[in-house]
C-alpha cells in the first residue's frame, strides 16, 4: 500500500479545518490546456482504473485518496469550461469564506 505523504496529511487537516488557516483567501485563474494533454490524462484515467497494478489495486492510490473531494467543492465560486480548437481553458474562482467551517457557495 502506498504510504500517505506530508502533502496529503497536511490537506487533510486544511479541510478538516474549512481552510481556516486561509479564511478570506480568494483565487481566480484562467487555464488554457492543449486537448492531447487532456487526451492523455484521460486515457491514462481510463488504463489505471480498468487495470490494477501489478502491486495490487493500493499500488496507484490518487494523492486525493481519502480527501473529502465533496467539502473540497464548496470552495469553487465559480468554474466555466471553454473548448476551442485543439484548446480547453478552464476559467474557475475558488475561495475560503471568512469564518471556518461556513464554506457555502453563493446563490
Amino acid at each position: 500500500m502506498r504510504e500517505r505523504t506530508a502533502l496529503q496529511d497536511w490537506l487533510t487537516q486544511q479541510l478538516s479545518t474549512g481552510f481556516a488557516a486561509f479564511a478570506g483567501a480568494r483565487l481566480a485563474a484562467t487555464v488554457p490546456v492543449e486537448e492531447s494533454l487532456i487526451n492523455e490524462l484521460i486515457g491514462e484515467a481510463l488504463a489505471a482504473a480498468t487495470a490494477p497494478p501489478p502491486g495490487g489495486p493500493s499500488a496507484h492510490a490518487s494523492p486525493l485518496a481519502g480527501l473529502d473531494l465533496a467539502h473540497l467543492a464548496r470552495l469553487v465560486r465559480h468554474a466555466r469550461v471553454l473548448a476551442t480548437s485543439g484548446v480547453i481553458t478552464l476559467d474557475f474562482e475558488i475561495g475560503v469564506d471568512e469564518r471556518p467551517g461556513s464554506a457555502t457557495r453563493p446563490g
